[in-house]
């Protein structure tokens, strides 16, 4: 460093990369990257992560502003040229592949490289939470910049903490709650919105796949083992993610192949249940660059044998409910050049639960046992042109559901049968953003989908069929102050939808033939008080399509004097909501907070009919009040932590009749309490060697409404705990256990037999990882 700026009142740091310094051929790789705009020091810590360099700097990044954005697939030298562009600084890249950042014209001696070892792999991933970049909004931006409530857990969180599926992450996120009932079937409930009825109320996208079950919110058991991250977006997203999106949205973000490097891991595990039997894992990725630079596969794969606790009384078997898991993910990608990035995608799980889900009674007996298996498929196309301001897409999606029951519904009902559903959907979008000012996303999408049901229930056969036909347009812009200070967005949605179905049972049927509509507008301003501080405030709007009374319930209903409507009606929701994100202690430590209230019109409810079979009818809806608040903290050691808190208040607005449901019923499977916490900390024992260990816990009170007639559920409490040893060679071994206080309770609320669904008991486990 010359004299002249060693006595300025420049300082000289050093931005510590996220992953291990790499050689300087690496260097020159082109890498993705994903660097929205922001102050510049910030930006240039985000590209050290992202490029996987070790960058020194030397300058006063104070008064350079704001970078320029850059997004896409590059050398580190192209993405750091357009970082720099417009502002007072240069780069020059070392032999050994360090950057060097540095006033222009400025002569700059060669930085020491301290000394860090290739295969070094910190347990936590930065201490900076200001370069946590996400697409929430459908472009690239910095977390502490989005104007609404978010939580966003990267796929190293979820392995430190030993997360099994998204679920998990779900229920460690304030105003979330998610209840796993086994068989690949989760309900997730997002600030007071949970339904069975209807398709999803809450979205569920795997990358840019969106996922619905047609009359029934179903969507894959995605396990947590090599995901990029998960971002949870909360409050309707109408606008932006369309039907469905009543709660809030869930993106599940796999890891892109990497086109520069070959990179495999591979892991097996063991688990004992206390009072039942053992299970097992084994879990494998491989990435391999096929042309470098330009092409590369990456590939995943999972098998899980979930122990079974459940008991049968009929038969007096033990441990009937035991659980096979499979999943398959392969993404191919090719980017011929810089502008151009093309992924083909295929994902698969089979869950297969043929001694049933999680329910059982107070006594760990299950009176019916209704065995279950459910197949996914999805394959997409995505292909991308990039350029300096602007992202073009275009995807092409086919989903398929195949679903299978055979058991007993009721302690004296039998019941089996099929459920097929098939969704295909094309998507053409638009996404822009200059100087920082102005940036906007538009597009058209168009989805057909069908299903299709065959059952026997009780020896009476029943068969239905649905198709729709949807398109949409939607657009939604930011535009700022010249200060930045002040923000203004504004989005709409305009759905139409045709359903048409029918059903028959003997001589009766039942069919719709309807068109839908919906206009969905979102208005969020936006209070940036300084790069660290923002507030907003939002109105949001969305909704779900209406649906086919079963026949099956018609033909029941008419048998015992009730009457029920031939159709369902739409539903809808509108919210409000005021919040805040805050980075403090030099940026290690982020605090959000909201206020929210939300009408929701239209929300369909069972009507109890008999033993076995319930209607379907629209109620007047709910009024749901809440708020939620979270803190995380990144120490400049290895220790992370995570506390969350939230409370609901969803309730019905009126009576509904013939059902138990009275105005101030709680909405179904929503607790009005929800607290998680969580910790991690890595520490060096035995030379080289890194020990490992976190915990976690999650309190939520009763599920007070069942799923027709019934009682409540309990609180729950359960606490998990994980230790290990990494070693830089690549091996790491773990100790885990899961509800180390054998948490019992009733998850959700108790059906009109007792049942109600458990957490699995106290169980300890052990694995083993090798990374290449």
């Amino acid at each position: 460093m010359t004299r002249r700026l060693r006595g300025a009142t420049a300082a000289l740091f050093l931005l510590a990369a996220s992953v291990p310094a790499i050689a300087a051929e690496r260097s020159a790789s082109r890498r993705e990257f994903h660097i929205p705009p922001q102050p510049l020091d910030e930006a240039l810590l985000a590209f050290s992560q992202q490029a996987g360099v070790e960058l020194a700097a030397v300058g006063d990044f104070g008064k350079a502003g704001r970078s320029a954005a850059v997004s896409g697939i590059m050398t580190p030298a192209s993405a750091l040229r357009r970082l720099l562009g417009g502002s007072p600084f240069e780069f020059a890249i070392q032999p050994d592949g360090m950057v060097v950042v540095s006033p222009a014209g400025a002569r700059i001696e060669p930085v020491p490289r301290a000394p860090v070892r290739v295969d070094e792999s910190p347990a936590v991933a930065t201490t900076n939470l200001a370069t946590l970049v996400v697409t929430a909004r459908k472009r690239d931006e910095r977390l502490i910049d989005v104007p609404l409530a978010l939580s966003a857990v990267s796929g190293e969180r979820m392995e430190t903490l030993g997360m099994e599926n998204a679920a998990e992450v779900a229920r460690l996120t304030p105003g979330v709650a998610s209840v796993d009932a086994g068989g690949g079937f989760t309900q997730l409930q997002i600030r007071g919105v949970s339904s069975s009825i209807g398709g999803n109320d809450n979205g569920y996208y795997l990358d840019d796949v969106a996922f619905t079950g047609l009359t029934v919110p179903w969507h894959p058991d995605t396990r947590a083992f090599d995901l990029d991250r998960i971002e949870i977006l909360k409050g309707p997203q109408g606008t932006l993610f369309g039907e469905g999106s009543l709660g809030g949205t869930i993106r599940i973000l796999t890891h892109a192949p990497e086109l520069d490097r070959f990179a495999a891991k591979a892991e097996l595990g063991y688990a004992s249940t206390q009072g039942g039997e053992a299970g097992s894992s084994s879990k494998a990725m491989a990435n391999v660059p096929l042309v470098r630079d330009r092409l590369a596969l990456r590939v995943v794969a999972t098998q899980e044998t979930l122990p079974g606790w459940i008991d049968d009384p009929a038969s007096g078997r033990r441990d009937v409910n035991r659980q096979d898991d499979a999943t398959r993910r392969a993404r191919l990608r090719w980017s011929p050049g810089d502008h151009w990035l093309t992924d083909f995608n295929h994902a698969g799980s089979i869950s297969d639960a043929p001694g049933g889900g999680y329910a059982a009674a107070d006594d760990g007996q299950a009176p019916a046992l209704l065995g279950t298996r459910s197949q996914w498929r999805s394959d997409s196309f995505v292909s991308s042109y990039l350029t300096s301001t602007s992202r073009f897409t275009y995807l092409y999606s086919d989903s398929s559901l195949d679903y299978t029951l055979d058991g007993k519904l009721t302690p004296s009902a039998d019941g089996s049968g099929s459920i097929r559903v098939d969704v295909s959907a094309h998507e053409f979008r638009w996404s822009y953003s200059i100087d920082d000012r102005l940036d906007w996303v538009a597009g058209y999408s168009h989805r057909r989908a069908t299903r299709a049901d065959r059952l026997v229930v009780a020896g009476s056969a029943s068969a239905a069929a649905q198709s729709n036909r949807a398109d949409t347009i939607y657009g939604e812009g930011t535009v700022r102050t010249r200060d930045g200070a002040w923000s203004l967005t504004a989005g709409l949605r305009y759905f139409i939808d045709n359903v048409n179905a029918l059903a028959t049972e003997g001589v009766r049927n039942s069919a719709i033939d309807s068109t839908f509509e919906s206009v969905n507008p979102r208005l969020v301003v936006a209070r940036q008080l300084s790069s660290d501080h923002l507030w907003y405030a939002t109105a949001s709007s969305g909704f779900r399509s209406g649906q086919l009374q079963p026949v099956t319930s018609l033909v029941a209903a008419q048998a015992a004097g009730i009457e029920l409507p031939l159709s369902i009606a739409p539903d809808e929701i509108r919210s409000y909501e005021i919040g805040f994100k805050r980075l403090l202690a030099h940026k290690r430590v982020l605090v959000q907070g909201a206020v929210f209230q939300s009408r929701w019109k239209g929300l369909p409810v069972r009507i109890p009919i008999d033993e076995l079979n319930n209607g379907i009818a629209n109620s007047k809806g709910a009024l749901i009040r809440g708020v939620e608040a979270g803190i995380r903290y990144a120490a400049p050691s290895n220790l992370s932590l995570e506390l969350g808190a939230s409370a609901v208040d969803a309730a019905y607005v009126a009576d509904v009749p013939d059902t138990p449901l009275v105005k101030g019923s709680k909405v179904y499977n929503v607790p009005k309490f929800t607290a998680s916490a969580s910790a991690s900390y890595a520490w060096p024992v035995c030379g080289d060697l890194t020990a490992v260990a976190s915990a976690s816990g999650l309190y939520n009170s009763r599920r007070s409404t069942s799923l027709t007639v019934g009682s409540s559920g309990d609180p729950i409490l359960s606490a998990s705990a994980r230790i290990g040893i990494e070693s830089p060679r690549g091996w790491a071994w773990y100790a885990y256990g899961d509800n180390l206080g054998g948490e019992d309770g009733a998850v959700d609320g108790r059906t009109s037999f007792g049942t109600a669904t458990r957490l699995r008991p106290r169980t300890f486990g052990v694995e083993f990882r090798y990374s290449y």
